[in-house]
């Protein structure tokens, strides 16, 4: 199988996994808010938000864990492989063990006053602890459906991830309809994280047995060596808690659950184009591993270039396109136009594009192990966003908390820049040519869209969607140029005629 057809193995279950979460994201904020109202929908999503710090108890295991056994199995090392792998589950298990005994605690704190809840303090804690408890069997689940990676498989982890996304969101929608409890719905979601284990457990006994996760072996002295990188991946956990989570909680109590709900659905649906634009970008992950891990950097830096001006050519696009429908589809999927406004939705539409980009370059030192400067400066960047949160909130409401985040972003990405130069460096072939382009084609895009967005965002539907369409197709055109996309498309358009005659 060559790496073209692996990648786009895994890109087309990364792109079904979008379409599971583009459902989700689409069908359970309009359900609660019927069925909960929005005072009690922003409360579910601080609940929610207040143990997503959990999903970084693996400390990265999972990540590191997973690359370095693909490396060994990759090399023929079963033996090392086996005992790697058993030592880090049963760390593993301790880790989560533990945490769950610790969770106890919740029910000791004052939950309602600390999130300003309406719910009784007791239903706020026992739903905290079953959330508490989905979190760490969703962490055992990552660890169980990454190893399909080893085998050079990772769209069926993908695939597994998929189908238990796709169960959650069922689950969830029904009780939500019903109107369950907070506990109750917490209770169902941990119940299907806890069958999805021990479904891809069975599946992985069946197809590969010689994979199958053990727990009988271990190795006291590489515990240290599992531990100090995989606790840099889980610094880059934790920044996502302190980027995507602790945020929510400090508007949920600087400035309430009206502006948690509006942020939370402003992100939302930017994070739908991150999703399409990111697939390719994880997709490439495990044969970045794979070349890296063999030395290959003829391929990987060919993979690197191409796969920067395809992303990039697609980064103003999508992004700019979906800012100018915002607001009609604030109005057909919500009916709550009332939640645009122009400022605020251009400045997350600037965040996104800086976050697509980031994601592209963060893909390499990611998947390549050589993630523990690129750890350090996510977690404190990050922990400086937290912290500068709560004064700019205070002084600019949402607003506020918007611009710090689009720095720290913007620091991010020159910063991971620099860390690709680094691994590129003795190939000689690491430029910045389409990252200034980028750079200059968003700032007139997004200029252009808040001028726009200023006569626009009141008009009819098919008016705003011909502005968006309009917008798209623009910037598609000049981006086509501008990152030499020619090229790629007749290296594609060659493989294929090449695959065509041999057939």
């Amino acid at each position: 199988m060559g790496i073209l057809t692996r990648i786009v193995k895994v890109m087309a279950a990364l792109l079904t996994s979008n379409v599971v979460n583009l459902t989700t994201k689409l069908l359970l904020p309009p359900i609660f808010l019927f069925r909960y109202g929005t005072t009690l929908y922003g409360e579910w999503i601080a609940l929610s938000g207040a143990v997503a710090y959990l999903s970084t108890l693996n400390f990265g295991i999972q990540t590191y864990v997973t690359q370095d056994l693909t490396v060994r199995y990759q090399r023929h090392e079963l033996d090392r492989y086996h005992l790697q792998q058993s030592t880090s589950l049963r760390v593993l298990l301790g880790i989560l063990g533990s945490a769950a005994v610790m969770c106890l605690i919740v029910f000791a704190l004052p939950v309602q006053s600390w999130l300003r809840l309406t719910v009784p303090q007791h239903v706020a804690a026992l739903a905290l602890y079953l959330l508490a408890m989905q979190v760490l069997l969703g962490v055992l689940f990552g660890y169980f459906s990454g190893m399909f990676m080893v085998l050079g498989r990772a769209h069926t982890g993908v695939l597994w991830v998929n189908g238990l996304r796709l169960a959650m969101v069922a689950v969830t929608s029904a009780a939500a309809w019903m109107r369950f409890s907070f506990p109750a719905l917490a209770s169902l979601q941990a119940a299907v994280y806890l069958i999805g284990v021990g479904l891809v457990l069975l599946h992985i006994k069946r197809v590969a047995p010689e994979i199958f996760p053990q727990v009988c072996l271990w190795d006291r002295t590489a515990v240290r060596a599992i531990l100090r990188p995989s606790g840099y991946f889980g610094l880059i956990s934790m920044s996502t808690f302190l980027s995507y989570e602790v945020p929510v909680l400090i508007l949920q109590r600087e400035a309430g659950p009206f502006v948690v709900v509006a942020f939370t659905v402003m992100r939302t649906i930017f994070s739908m184009c991150r999703q399409i634009l990111n697939a390719p970008t994880q997709a490439m992950g495990p044969e970045i591993t794979r070349l890296f891990g063999r030395e290959e950097w003829r391929e990987l830096t060919a993979v690197y270039g191409y796969s920067e001006r395809l992303i990039f050519s697609l980064i103003p696009v999508v992004n700019l396109g979906v800012l100018m429908v915002s607001p009609v589809l604030l109005a057909i999927w919500l009916h709550k136009p009332n939640l645009f406004a122009v400022l605020p939705y251009v400045t997350m539409a600037a965040i996104s594009m800086t976050l697509s980009a980031k994601e592209h370059k963060f893909q390499f030192q990611f998947s390549t192990n050589t993630h523990e400067q690129l750890a350090r400066i996510m977690f404190f960047s990050y922990l400086i966003l937290a912290i500068l949160s709560i004064p700019m909130v205070r002084w600019q409401g949402m607003q506020g908390f918007l611009y710090i985040w689009l720095a720290i972003e913007i620091f991010q990405l020159v910063r991971i820049i620099g860390l690709n130069r680094q691994l590129f460096a003795h190939t000689g072939e690491h430029r910045l040519t389409y990252v200034y382009r980028l750079a200059g084609l968003s700032v007139v895009g997004l200029c252009s869209s808040r001028l726009m967005l200023a006569h626009t965002y009141r008009s009819h539907a098919p008016l705003q969607i011909a502005a968006g369409l309009g917008m798209s197709a623009t910037i598609a055109l000049i981006a086509f140029f501008l990152f030499d996309m020619q090229i790629i498309v007749q290296k594609l358009s060659a493989r294929a005629r090449r695959k065509l005659s041999r057939a």
